[in-house]
This record gives C-alpha cells, structure tokens and sequence, in this order.
C-alpha cells in the first residue's frame, strides 16, 4: 500500500520543481564563467582564462554519462523516485562546495584542480537527474500527455536558470562591482545547499510510478539493464543520440556560451546580459511547454523535421545578428535562438523516452541522453570558444550548428513513431 498519494499533476510540479533546483547551479556556472576562468584558470588575457573555464564544465559533462548509467540502474532495478531523490541528494553537496573553494592566488593549482573535481562530482550527479524526472513523469502520465507532462521536466531547466539568475542579479544589487568579484559571486553557490530539499520531498511526499510497480509485481525487474541495454537497443541509442545533438548544441550556446560571449566580447553588462537572460529563460520556460503540448497532438517528428529545417535556414543569419555588435539586432537574434531551442526541447524528452521499453527505460534513457549532451552539449561552450579564438569571428559556429542539423535530419529518417507503446 502506498502511503502518500498524490494526482498526475502535483506529482509532475513537484519532479520539476527538484529539475529547477538542479539546473540552478548550471545557471551560476554559466553566469559566472567569467569570474570562476579569473579566480580559478588564471591566463594571459579574459578570452584564455575563459576557455579554461569552459574546458571544466566540457569535463563536467564527461562524468554525466557515467552518472547516468549509476543512476539509471538504480532506476530500473530500484524505482524511479530512489534514483531521483539520489541524484538531487548528491548534487546538493558539489553546488555548495564552489562556493567554499579557495582561489588560485591562494593556494595555487590545488584550486585549479578542486574546482574541475568539484565539477565532474556535478556532473555525475545531474547523469541522472534530469533523465530520472522525465522518467518519473513519462510513467504517471497517460500516453495521451506525455509529452505535454514531459516537456515540465525541460521548461523546469529554464525554471531553475531564471531563478539562478535572478539571484545572482539580487546579490549584485546589494553589492559594489569589487564585493561581488572578490567574494558576493559565492552566495549564490552556498545557497545551493537548499537542494537537498527537494530531495527530500520527493522520496517522502511521491509515489512510485504505475509502471515500474506493474514491473515489480510481475517480477520483470532485470539484475542487468546495462547488458541488455547495450546488447539490445544499442541502434536505438544512436539515433537517440543524434537526434538529440541539435537540441543541446542550440541550448547550450545559447544558455552558457553566448552570456559570456556578450559580456567579453562585446562589453555588454552584467545588467545587461542577466536581464536578457531572464526573458530569455521566461520565453523558453513557456515555448518548451507550447511544443511539448503540440508533439501530443499532430506527433513528435514533424515538429522536429520542421524545426530542424528552420534552424538550417536561418542560423547563419542569426549568428551573424550576433557579429554585428548592434545591442538591439543581438537582442532579437536571442529571442528567436531561445523560440528554436525550446521548439526542440519541449518534445525531445518523450520521444526519447519512448525509444525504450519500461525494464530498461532509465538506463538507456540515462545513457543516451547523456552521451548526446557530453559530446554536443557539454562541449559547445568550449568549441565555439576555440573557433572564435582561431578565427576571431562566432560566424565561424555556422557550420557547426548546421552540420549537427543535419545529422539529426538522417537520425530522424530512421525513427520510428512509438508514441502510442
């Protein structure tokens, strides 16, 4: 008998609002770049100290694939809601550790290298919070909403960046610009201790999801989903994976790199670049769930085949917006980078979590997606910092982003519609 009841739609409020607290760190990171490349990569110019910054968080997303195989096993063989609350519970402590680590100047490399171990502990972690949320919802929503309910798990993300941001942007008001260099950036981080929470809430206050007690009841439950995973479903995961290339370059270039492009390369604020931030976030927040609601009604592949045509046509214009310097062009360049990556985010996590079946779900669903997001979203930030360094131009990235388009459009052809399984 289960204890604590709740209807579809607390259950999914509360999987995104731990999603939320989750992705608040990676908002200070990305927001903080700049300062965490000074304090912890020194270089010879902010560009080279930069690109040192953005090469810890590529080897954060590193660990994100070996996090999610941890955790989705503990998924598949143990429940979602165990594999969930974990992953929350242990990325609780690496959030407030940043803010704790001493700098390069005082105590040299040693603070070079806590900061990269402190980012791969992150990394692991959130291997498998996100993946473990969609899973979670997925499994209490009907087929019918999937991917409405699936796409709270992603718009939860821009959530939890917002409220990263409009925190930072509270503490900077309280602060002279020298406090929040020296030392007002790590609040924000220690005030990640609250994670834990929601942790908290979700192993006491949810219920296991319908199918994996089904599974459990009739004693499907695998002692290996990893073998059987990669011995079984192993072409699936690939066009997972390249289907999901798009989404998470467009995302993290536009969320992560972009912000400190404008701040050091094109002398925009700290003002500025957060309240751009903001409604950027606040218009992803609601497009991602707009697509997700669409995907349940006229299908996941148009939308995607649609949005891939469109990110090809017109990126090359959007990142040339960017190039220009115009504050007002650059403006409007984002809003639309924003409407892409949502259109792609909303759907993506049902049509990938409909790729697998319920006894391997979280594992495959883990490793796919995180494989995907090291490869090509981890490492946008640090790609397209090598590109503009080697060729003094973002214009350069056109080719990147067009070319993972593309790839996506092949995946797509070799899907296969299993929405209604």
């Amino acid at each position: 008998m289960i204890k604590y009841r709740m209807n579809k739609r607390k259950l999914v409020f509360a999987s995104g609002i731990a999603n939320a607290f989750e992705w608040y760190d990676y908002a200070l990171f990305s927001l903080f770049a700049p300062i965490i490349g000074a304090k912890f990569f020194p270089g010879s110019n902010p560009s080279s100290s930069l690109l040192h910054a953005f090469e810890a968080f590529a080897l954060g997303y590193l660990m994100r694939p070996i996090g999610g195989v941890f955790f989705g096993v503990i998924g598949d063989r143990f429940g979602r809601r165990t594999a969930l609350s974990a992953s929350i519970f242990c990325m609780s402590l690496p959030t407030a550790l940043i803010g704790m680590l001493p700098t390069y100047d005082e105590i040299g490399i040693t603070a070079t290298i806590l900061m990269i171990l402190v980012r791969m502990l992150q990394g692991f972690s959130m291997g498998g919070a996100l993946t473990g949320s969609i899973s979670f919802v997925i499994e209490h929503a009907g087929v019918a909403y999937r991917g409405f309910s699936s796409s709270v798990s992603m718009s939860s993300i821009c959530i939890g960046l917002l409220f990263g941001s409009g925190i930072s942007q509270c503490i900077q008001s309280f602060l002279s610009a020298e406090q929040f260099d020296d030392w007002g950036w790590r609040i924000p981080f220690l005030l990640g201790i609250f994670i834990l929470f929601a942790g908290l809430y979700i192993k006491k206050y949810t219920s296991e999801t319908p199918s994996f007690q089904s599974m459990k009841e009739d004693g499907r439950i695998l002692k290996s989903p990893l073998k059987k995973v990669v011995s079984v479903y192993w072409f699936d995961m690939i066009i997972s994976i390249f289907i999901n290339s798009t989404g998470s370059v467009l995302f993290y270039l536009q969320a992560t790199y972009l912000m400190s492009f404008l701040k050091i390369n094109r002398n925009f604020t700290n003002d500025e670049v957060n309240n751009l931030a903001n409604y950027c976030y606040i218009i992803m927040a609601i497009v991602t769930l707009c697509s997700g609601y669409l995907s349940d009604i006229i299908g996941r592949k148009k939308i995607f085949v649609f949005n891939l045509l469109v990110i090809i046509l017109v990126i090359p214009f959007l990142i040339q917006a960017i190039e220009t310097g115009d504050f007002c062009v650059i403006i409007i360049s984002q809003i639309v980078l924003s409407i892409l990556a949502a259109c792609y985010i909303g759907p993506e996590p049902a049509l990938q979590a409909e790729f697998y079946p319920t006894n391997v779900r979280n594992t495959a669903l883990s490793l796919s997606y995180n494989i995907a997001t090291s490869i090509f979203g981890g490492t946008t930030p640090l790609v397209i910092a090598y590109l503009v360094q080697e060729t003094g131009t973002i214009t350069s990235s056109i080719y990147y982003i067009i070319a993972c388009a593309i790839l996506s459009l092949i995946a797509l052809y070799f899907y296969k519609d299993r929405s209604t399984a």
